[in-house]
């Protein structure tokens, strides 16, 4: 091969999105597969089955190149290990529909981070694609929930009838003098992030009680009460304005108690969902001007941390936590005496 054909090698920052993916994609594929084995409703079934197509095809895509760039294939999650196809049904078909609708939003955001973090061309076709395809995911799961009258809107304000300027030190206030009400972008953040946080409820919720490992159940658990208690506070800014919270669904789990994935992988998952909500309570701060607000994600971040270490730490003493791809140790290689 001349040396102006030959493929240009992959960046760090590509092999960490497309180990990141594979891991997740594998994980999906578990769900999905236990999700199917449970479900009435055909067209939520059509959109499971479009879903769990996406990810066999992105991890498909990705064992491939990984064998021509003579890469280690991440061990992930597989259906025959990490799922109990026979167990009963632990969550409602609703449960699904938001499930899948969450997965295309926080894919569509994850991708297109990936996208603009990627060089090589066939990379870039590949997130390009998992792009599009979380937007079909999103654009799928939002008509379905409208039709069945279970897409939450957040609340109306009025629309504004002249441009206006901040005059007053004021418009950042949040403990002393008057606090102003909540504008658009606080308004949209708070309602989000009690969405995202009802979800992740009702998930551990059944994670918690299908596990047979006392310590892994204790942290679903704590799981719970975190995401309720975020709700709560969420939602208490909301009232404060005025302003309505989000509906629940009917999404809490069945009273099934039988093992339905192995623990690996709903440790796993809760991670990826617990690096999910830093990530939007990070960009929730950094766009709520009021200081109360922002005070409060600080705080909250700061709590999801360590329940992500702990996390970590139960992940790393049950040989559980596979290490991502990581530059090579060069103290390590230098002889010494």
């Amino acid at each position: 091969m001349q040396p102006g054909n030959k493929k240009v090698q992959i960046t760090s920052s590509e092999l960490g999105d497309l180990w990141t993916t594979y891991m997740n994609d594998s994980m999906a594929i578990c769900m999905f597969n236990q999700f199917l084995q449970h479900i009435d409703d055909d067209e939520i079934k059509v959109i499971l089955e479009y879903a769990l197509k996406l990810s066999e095809e992105h991890c498909a895509f990705i064992e491939g190149l990984f064998k021509e760039e003579n890469a280690a294939i991440p061990q992930g999650f597989n259906v025959e290990t990490d799922v109990n196809l026979s167990a009963p049904r632990l969550y409602s078909d609703t449960f699904y529909l938001m499930y899948l609708h969450n997965m295309g939003k926080i894919g569509g955001n994850s991708f297109t981070l990936c996208l603009a973090t990627s060089a090589r061309k066939d990379v870039r076709d590949f997130f390009r694609k998992c792009v599009e395809h979380s937007m079909e995911l999103f654009e799928r799961t939002s008509s379905t929930l409208l039709s069945k009258g279970l897409f939450l809107r957040p609340p109306q304000i009025e629309m504004p009838k002249q441009v206006d300027f901040v005059q007053h030190q004021s418009f950042l206030n949040g403990w002393f003098g008057d606090r102003r009400p909540l504008n658009a972008v606080e308004i949209m953040n708070l309602f989000f992030n009690i969405e995202r946080n009802q979800i992740g409820k009702s998930l551990v919720t059944g994670f918690s009680q299908t596990t047979t490992d006392k310590e892994v159940a204790n942290y679903f658990v704590r799981a719970k009460e975190i995401a309720a208690k975020h709700i709560e506070i969420f939602g208490s800014a909301l009232s404060e304005s005025e302003l309505p919270s989000p509906m629940t669904w009917d999404t809490m789990p069945t009273t099934s108690t039988t093992q339905t994935f192995s623990d690996k992988l709903m440790m796993f998952h809760a991670t990826v969902l617990t690096g999910a909500s830093v990530s939007h309570y990070g960009t929730s701060m950094g766009t709520s001007p009021r200081r109360d607000i922002g005070v409060t994600y600080n705080r909250i971040i700061q709590e999801v941390l360590l329940f992500a270490e702990d996390g970590t730490q139960i992940m790393i003493n049950r040989s559980w936590l596979e290490q991502p791809p990581q530059a090579p140790n060069r103290s390590a290689l230098v002889k010494k005496d």
